[in-house]
């Protein structure tokens, strides 16, 4: 697979891609960004981060960013640019940010007239092993220390950055970040525990980022008869659940059956967390073959 970058309307190879110094997003984190998942040629609702993306610009007063229809043809060229096959076992990561733009530093916005950033490009998705689906992973709690936005996709992830390597330091999977007591997400996952049958996870609101695959997951709850109940949970009784879960883009549903060392009830894979799971894949599956493929640049 060749990696070409997308970068204010041209393409070129990734290792020859660049921004200028005084992009907003390389001095104030002034951007925000996307991740979305394709296998072979078929996008993972793809309409849905099109749509976040477009409201965390939004959000920041971000304009001038391209149009869903146009990040569409962007799409299909970086595609075929990049050699991209028609296989479902070809898995990638879209990644897309668009900042504030470039302009003489200064804390105030630049001038209305500067025109956003916006850069994309396509890397291989990253793998998981069968033991960790079948086995559960471990997270380490660590303190939430974002800012108090956190529904907006932002690229000022260094909190999220440290957390999750503190977590890796001690030998976890992901963080667990908790805030006043409370469980929010992972530091880049939505977390997830059943206690009695039922799943509960953090309501939607600015301490936590709407995963799209979140979104996903409750779907395929509904489809399967498993309640989501959307309330805050307390550290202890996330640790106290019958199980624990995550969600991401980029892997789906993940069993989680440690905290901290000490296991989630049995320590072993709970019987939800594999219903939900298999649930999600069989919608994502049955949504991407309703799905045209991307073809040729500027027809998806």
């Amino acid at each position: 697979m060749r990696v070409v970058a997308y970068v204010n309307g041209h393409y070129v190879d990734l290792d020859k891609a660049v921004v200028p110094v005084e992009d907003r997003s390389c001095q104030f984190a002034d951007g925000v960004y996307e991740v979305s998942r394709f296998i072979g040629r078929r996008p993972v609702r793809l309409g849905e981060h099109l749509q976040r993306l477009e409201e965390s610009c939004a959000l920041l007063g971000i304009k001038g960013a391209p149009a869903a229809e146009d990040w569409r043809r962007i799409i299909a060229r970086l595609l075929d640019d990049s050699g991209i096959p028609h296989d479902n076992a070809f898995e990638t990561i879209l990644y897309q940010q668009v900042s504030r733009g470039a302009a003489p530093r200064s804390h105030l916005f630049p001038p209305a007239s500067t025109p956003p950033s916006c850069v994309a490009y396509f890397r291989i998705k990253p793998a998981y092993t069968a033991k960790q689906r079948s086995g559960g992973v471990a997270l380490i709690s660590q303190p939430d220390e974002r800012w108090n936005r956190c529904n907006i996709k932002s690229v000022c992830l260094l909190p999220s950055v440290l957390a999750k390597q503190a977590a890796h330091d001690a030998g976890g999977f992901e963080a667990l970040l908790v805030r006043d007591g409370i469980v929010t997400e992972g530091s880049s996952t939505n977390a997830f525990c059943v206690r009695g049958g039922k799943i509960l996870t953090h309501p939607d609101g600015p301490r936590i980022l709407s995963g799209v695959t979140r979104g996903l997951a409750f779907d395929a709850a509904a489809l399967a008869g498993i309640e989501v109940v959307l309330q805050p949970v307390t550290f202890q009784e996330y640790i106290a659940a019958d199980e624990a879960f995550l969600t991401s883009t980029t892997m789906n549903v993940m069993p989680v059956t440690s905290v901290d060392g000490k296991p989630i009830a049995t320590g072993a894979v709970g019987p939800v967390t594999s219903r939900l799971a298999a649930a999600v894949d069989d919608l994502m599956w049955r949504e991407l073959r309703a799905n045209r493929e991307f073809t040729c640049a500027g027809e998806p």
